[in-house]
């Protein structure tokens, strides 16, 4: 039975913290009280929660111990330095960074994939919750893992939010810059990103492999357990404002017919749209923004080889119902009572 909690959702005014408010508040989470955490430069400032204004609080002076669940959604710097001190108090902690997403002593957790590893923790939990890009992809492999994953090609097409809130205004800027025959100033990117694509998500390695495809590759492995599983990435940054797009292709231990295929998608709560006689019979990042929804779409069979088309809005599906599910299954299982 759910119990009610006060909750902290520290980086509220971001692009993600908003949109954790936001589903908290639509899917009626039991909270008695949330609290909009951000940096010292956001007080002042207010953020929505449903019909609600919530004063944000500057993150230096909060104390955790009021809160037994805090979402953190402030990226690495913030999470390195303050997990432990809300971990101290006494709260549990859902984390939305890169920092302790490989750290074996923590659980990444996508409760449609391993969820069971939540009935295990202890108080004063730590609970990594994987990128956004790696999260959609993942599900959509739980749904064919029955019939044995080989082999995972993917090409990422991740929008400019990814990046966030600047990134966001760059792409607007250079677009208003471009139309009016001027410079396009470039800050956040090494390259123009208006009409154009980034084929680097990230610093690269010495093989070339970027932090992005690095981290879809380790989650992955992490996720299913399985550190053999062969898995290709490439990410690109492309010139669209929200929504992500991934191009897969899986090779797998026996056949799956493409009508079987929507079916196990649609199982694990996936939306197909997969009409391919009808020249709109899929599903673009466009259409999905502000959804809450995974959506697949150009599912066909070659052999042992699947291909297919996922797309998602990356700030709402990927990132922050990936935090709120966490949450949500730690109610299910009695976590706080």
């Amino acid at each position: 039975m759910s119990h009610p909690i006060q909750v902290a959702v520290v980086g509220a005014t971001g692009l993600v913290g908003q949109a954790v408010l936001d589903l908290l508040a639509s899917r009626d989470f039991p909270a008695s009280r949330v609290f909009a955490v951000d940096t010292q430069d956001h007080d002042g400032e207010t953020v929505e929660f449903g019909n609600l204004e919530l004063d944000v609080h500057p993150l230096d002076e909060f104390g955790f111990e009021v809160t037994p669940l805090v979402i953190f959604v402030a990226g690495g710097e913030i999470s390195r330095q303050y997990v432990p001190l809300a971990r101290e108090a006494g709260a549990t902690v859902i984390d939305f960074s890169s920092v302790y997403r490989q750290d074996d002593e923590v659980p990444l957790i996508v409760p449609a994939l391993n969820g069971s590893l939540l009935a295990d923790l202890p108080e004063s939990a730590l609970i990594a919750v994987p990128n956004c890009t790696v999260t959609p992809l993942a599900i959509a492999l739980k749904a064919l893992a029955g019939h044995g994953l080989k082999r995972v090609t993917v090409s990422t097409y991740q929008s400019v939010s990814g990046s966030g809130q600047a990134a966001l205004e760059e792409l607007a800027n250079q677009t208003t810059a471009l139309f009016g025959q001027r410079d396009a100033e470039v800050e956040v990117y090494a390259k123009r990103i208006a009409f154009n694509l980034l084929p680097k998500i990230g610093e690269a390695d010495e093989g070339g492999e970027t932090e992005e495809e690095l981290s879809v590759v380790n989650e992955l492995h992490r996720l299913f357990g399985d550190d053999e599983l062969a898995i290709e990435a490439t990410c690109v940054r492309v010139p669209i404002f929200f929504g992500h797009a991934w191009s897969v292709t899986v090779e797998t231990e026996t056949e799956v017919e493409a009508k079987r295929a929507r079916h196990l998608f649609a199982a694990v709560g996936l939306h197909v749209v997969d009409h391919p006689q009808k020249a709109d019979g899929y599903a673009t990042p466009m259409e999905v923004a502000g959804n809450d929804k995974v959506w697949v779409s150009r599912v066909r069979r070659t052999g042992k080889t699947l291909s297919f088309w996922l797309t998602a809005d990356n700030v709402r599906a990927g990132a922050a119902m990936s935090c709120i599910t966490v949450a949500e299954a730690l109610q299910n299982t009695g976590y706080f009572a």
